[in-house]
């Protein structure tokens, strides 16, 4: 596995990335996993997506500096690896366990050369 970056971003934003062929990004972008909502791919407004592997690493836990909190927001992570060159731009939406779509969103533009 070639190089892994790793970032924190806030919803309601859009990134860009360059990364080489062969190369990893992880990212994460809040949550609370006691609500049942996660993020997820919206792959029908994305694009590029037969350039990146995506692999959803779900929540880390964020209760470790709070131990007993319920309710307590944690880091929801995904690794991007680029496979291809080219540009993707991928959509991510915060959903919960019924499919209802939050309002908060996030883009993520990634360049693999």
């Amino acid at each position: 596995m070639g190089l892994i970056v790793t970032a924190s971003m806030p919803a309601d934003a859009k990134t860009q990335r360059n990364l080489r062929l062969g190369n990893s990004w992880e990212f994460q972008f809040e949550g609370n996993p006691s609500t049942g909502y996660t993020w997820q791919l919206d792959a029908a407004a994305s694009t590029g997506l037969d350039l990146i592997e995506l692999k959803s690493l779900g929540y880390t836990d964020g209760r470790k500096k709070r131990p007993g909190m319920v309710g307590a927001p944690a880091p929801f992570k995904f690794r991007i690896t680029c496979t291809k060159p080219g540009y993707a731009d991928l959509w991510f939406q915060y959903v919960g366990p019924t499919g209802k779509r939050s309002p908060e969103r996030h883009e993520v533009w990634v360049r693999c050369d």
